[in-house]
């Protein structure tokens, strides 16, 4: 349960099922995550890791074996009636355990498949792919988050684009609202200074180091009163940090690490950037935009760049370009009043189509149907 998108939205939904309605479990691989403390005191958790240490002795497909056994155990014991899965490593395990259990089952692809699995698993992947495929076209119902990524998924599953139902990702609108007004936490912030926010996973799909190219460039031509505040963890921090260090940067960049509540920085910040190389639908671009940041992104063929080629209310560059990016960022300076003009429609869109009561709605009408459905 770490801090990521798909994590905070499976805790939305621990939190927000109506529990005259609903019993749920969480079942996770390893119980830890910064998000783990948030998760409901009623909802039982089972983790494989939690007794058990890895074998001294591996063989491709041992561990693998053993995670859907240890789910479909939990599934018969518990007597589940549905399950719910929403990345594709859960979902590799998830289906075998369900077919063993003729458990139904609900799946959503949040991101683009050419791209998420191929960066994520280097080792068996057409076994992985192959598998997936028949994961998600035995699932009782199959989500995405936008009809880009169901489109994605569908040619490289080779998976009827009818199966998908499109159920666009949540915000907890209010719980934004409430946060936001918080005090700012204790990172440096001058008013005075231009503010540039991007707010993820540092991992390479992720597009920080064109971001840090990007800040150089802008640095290099515009002066130092601008200052890069990145708001997450992961693997490449520390590359990303000497990365700064080469371009002469460190001072005017800001590594912040996780943030339990990022919204009083990100309503404070000028702009917003998303250099992402490939996304589902970012949730950060629409918090971004019900505290009212101005947001410039990536132009991908799904995520923000979809979206935003359709809804216009932020700017959008093209990907893996620095240069480009720089201007990006510039231009919001530059033009301020165009930038800000957007923000009223672009705060009214998100709060009426991503609100998070009528998400959790949606989704437990589904879940009953599916539940007091005759199994086949």
């Amino acid at each position: 349960m770490n801090g990521g998108g798909s994590e905070r939205q499976l805790l939305y939904l621990l939190q927000g099922l109506d529990r005259n309605r609903f019993e749920p479990l969480l079942y996770l691989f390893f119980k830890e995550g910064a998000l783990l403390e948030s998760v409901p005191q009623d909802i039982p958790i089972f983790a494989f890791w939690s007794d058990r240490r890895k074998p001294f002795l591996q063989w491709p497909g041992r561990m693998h074996h053993q995670y859907i056994d240890h789910l479909s155990d939990v599934i018969r014991k518990q007597r589940i009636d549905l399950t719910y899965d929403r990345l594709f490593h859960m979902t590799l395990v998830s289906g075998p355990a369900t077919r063993k259990n003729n458990c139904p089952r609900v799946s959503t692809i949040v991101s683009p498949p050419q791209f998420d699995l191929q960066r994520k698993e280097e080792r068996w992947q057409w076994v992985k792919r192959r598998r997936l495929a028949r994961a998600y076209r035995e699932s009782t119902a199959l989500l995405s988050v936008s009809q880009g990524t169901a489109e994605a998924a569908s040619t490289f599953y080779n998976i009827p684009k009818e199966q998908f139902q499109i159920v666009p990702s949540p915000l907890d609108i209010s719980g934004i609202d409430r946060k936001r007004l918080e005090p700012l936490p204790e990172v440096p912030f001058d008013q005075n200074l231009r503010h540039i926010l991007s707010v993820g996973r540092l991992s390479a799909e992720k597009g920080h180091a064109d971001l840090l190219d990007a800040f150089g460039l802008l640095v290099a031509d515009h002066g130092t009163s601008y200052r890069l505040h990145l708001v997450g963890d992961g693997p490449l921090k520390s590359a990303l940090m000497q990365q700064a260090d080469r371009l002469g940067i460190t001072p005017y960049v800001h590594f912040h690490g996780h943030l339990n509540n990022p919204y009083p920085l990100m309503q404070r910040c000028d702009l917003l950037v998303l250099p992402s190389h490939y996304e589902g639908l970012p949730n950060v671009m629409l918090e971004a935009m019900v505290c009212r940041c101005p947001v410039l992104a990536t132009d991908t063929q799904q995520g923000a760049g979809e979206f935003l080629r359709k809804h216009p209310f932020g700017r959008l560059v093209p990907g893996k370009n620095p240069k480009a990016m720089a201007a990006g960022i510039a231009d919001r300076f530059n033009q301020p009043t165009l930038w800000t003009s957007v923000l009223d429609d672009a705060e009214q869109y998100t709060r009426h189509h991503h609100g998070l009561s009528h998400w959790i709605e949606s989704l437990s009408e589904l879940f009953e149907k599916i539940a007091k459905a005759p199994k086949s």
